[in-house]
């Protein structure tokens, strides 16, 4: 059995504190696309059978109140999105796309995504990205996915509430940190 990948997160934290410590001010959001912007509806219900007629062949789920919530906490936050959903590999101008269609205002705020070479834990990629990138002063994460080593930093959704007003508020605390 293949032991799962655990980041090192002792030189996460101490690359951020050292670049909190100098000033700087750049902070990543990790964004997951289902389960946080494309909010699920229980299949066979009134919800989901409106939501497959909206939608057509475009499969679109994307949740306009939490792209919304995005628009309004990148307004508020210095954050660069970066994607770290399997939606990576339609690559980041699809990512972006998708997400404008959506309602995001500014795209500028997708700034990347995690690797797109092969496929692997999320936290891994996570942590990829941030030790290749160390100029950070924060970070978090808003997936649907259980993340044990990243907890502090993770807001973590319900795949069938995405990101909600009360995700919003732990985001926000979360945020505040940095």
């Amino acid at each position: 059995m293949k032991d799962k990948h655990v980041p090192d997160l002792p030189m996460i934290e101490y690359i951020m504190h050292a670049n909190q410590k100098k000033g700087n001010h750049k902070i990543y959001l990790f964004l997951d696309f289902d389960g946080v912007i494309n909010v699920f509806c229980q299949e066979g219900t009134e919800a989901y059978k409106k939501k497959i007629k909206e939608s057509g062949s475009s499969f679109d789920f994307a949740d306009r109140k939490a792209v919304e919530r995005l628009n309004r906490f990148c307004e508020d936050y210095p954050v660069q999105v970066i994607i770290s959903s399997s939606w990576r590999f339609g690559r980041l101008k699809g990512c972006t796309a998708y997400l404008k269609q959506a309602g995001l205002k500014d795209e500028k705020i997708i700034a990347d995504t995690t690797q797109t070479a092969s496929f692997q834990e999320r936290e891994a990629d996570i942590e990829q990205y941030l030790l290749a990138h160390p100029d950070f002063s924060g970070f978090l994460i808003f997936d649907d996915m259980d993340m044990p080593h990243f907890e502090d930093y993770l807001v973590q959704t319900d795949p069938f509430k995405g990101w909600n007003a009360e995700r919003d508020r732990a985001a926000r605390r979360i945020v505040k940190k940095f």
